[in-house]
């Protein structure tokens, strides 16, 4: 059980393993299944920030939970210490994959306003975050 909060309270390369191959899955499984051009573009800007909020939060929340089970009493450290970095890892990591995905599926190219890629991105980032914190949480339940 030491070794779980140890593992909580770092951040090594085999939790960014996890974030990557959750992250770029998320990304995968959603831009194959969905109309992600259409349904970005239709978005207004203050659906798209909260969709950033919502990402950001909801992989907060995962992380927190995560932590919660690690490190019990050590709550606040977690808040302090690891986390933000984590959350930070993944969002990072599911908008550079959402974004070669997309280039790579041709659903953004080049000539693709600016404004129009980025929407695309941020809306196919939601669900490779989420799953890339999904496995980190699930891989964490397995350690404890």
């Amino acid at each position: 059980m030491a070794a779980n909060k140890e593992s909580m309270e770092r951040f090594d390369s085999r939790d960014l393993m996890q974030i990557v191959v959750g992250s770029l899955a998320g990304a995968l499984i959603y831009a194959y299944q969905t109309d992600i051009a259409r349904l970005a573009d239709s978005l207004p800007a203050l659906n798209v920030a909260l969709i950033v909020l919502l990402t950001l939060l909801l992989s907060l929340l995962i992380g927190y939970g995560i932590g919660v089970r690690r490190l019990g009493k050590k709550k606040m450290r977690l808040l302090l210490g690891v986390l933000p970095l984590r959350v930070a890892v993944h969002y990072a990591f599911a908008l550079a994959f959402s974004a070669v995905i997309l280039w790579l599926l041709a659903i953004i190219t080049f000539s693709t306003p600016l404004a129009d890629a980025a929407r695309r991105i941020i809306v196919l980032a939601l669900p490779a975050t989420l799953l890339g914190s999904a496995i980190d949480l699930v891989n964490s339940q397995k350690e404890i």
